[in-house]
């Protein structure tokens, strides 16, 4: 726990009062994902957070106003931590890489991240049923996991197009959905099948909705 000495804005220990202030929040943010990531959002408190965190009761107030700021503050970190594991996986990739391959790394890369319990039960468990503000966080972050995943594809793949009677927005919203339950399920599994299990197989859902719209732009 901190001392009295450490709450003002004085060095202490060689270290200054905006590193102390960082180091808290950032033990408070680590204590967040394990906490709501094991015993679950609902039955975390502030004490027991504060007690993971190893941080003074007091302490959780001068960054959050409650739990729930706590929580939306934790599932960004998760997701950012998605989105830049995937978009490290595709980084490396050539302008000629066919779809499968585009879709299926940035898959091993999310689901990399799905084998984490804590951050998997954050991200699709945690923030569900919460509250209006957090479900608000939750879709929103969707919609822009869907804008990601096609911006991607486009980038692979020029021809990506609509159909007559298909809109991509709502395709990828669609898409979205399915790796979402996907994670979802493994997860409740504890991981019962092989991560290139799921890999494989939501390569192959994903990659028969995208190679008929690229099919259907090449004939127009």
């Amino acid at each position: 726990m901190t001392t009295d000495s450490e709450t003002s804005g004085r060095a202490y220990g060689g270290e200054s009062a905006e590193d102390r202030d960082e180091r808290r929040r950032r033990q408070l943010l680590d204590a967040g994902l394990r906490v709501f990531g094991s015993v679950g959002y609902r039955a975390a408190t502030v004490r027991g957070l504060c007690r993971e965190a190893k941080v003074a009761d007091r302490h959780f107030y001068q960054y959050f106003d409650r739990t729930e700021d706590l929580l939306l503050a934790v599932y960004g970190e998760c997701i950012a931590h998605l989105t830049e594991s995937i978009s490290h996986a595709l980084a490396g990739l050539g302008d000629g890489s066919d779809i499968g391959t585009v879709v299926g790394r940035g898959l091993d890369a999310l689901f990399e991240c799905v084998e984490d319990p804590h951050l998997a039960r954050v991200v699709w468990i945690e923030v569900l049923g919460v509250s209006p503000s957090v479900e608000r966080t939750y879709l929103s972050a969707m919609k822009n996991f869907g804008s990601l995943m096609l911006e991607y594809l486009r980038a692979f793949e020029t021809d990506l197009a609509s159909g007559r009677d298909v809109d991509l927005d709502l395709l990828a919203a669609a898409a979205v959905g399915g790796i979402s339950h996907t994670a979802m399920a493994w997860f409740a599994s504890e991981y019962a099948a092989e991560r290139r299990i799921v890999v494989a197989t939501t390569t192959a859902f994903l990659s028969s909705i995208v190679v008929p719209l690229t099919a259907h732009s090449q004939r127009r």
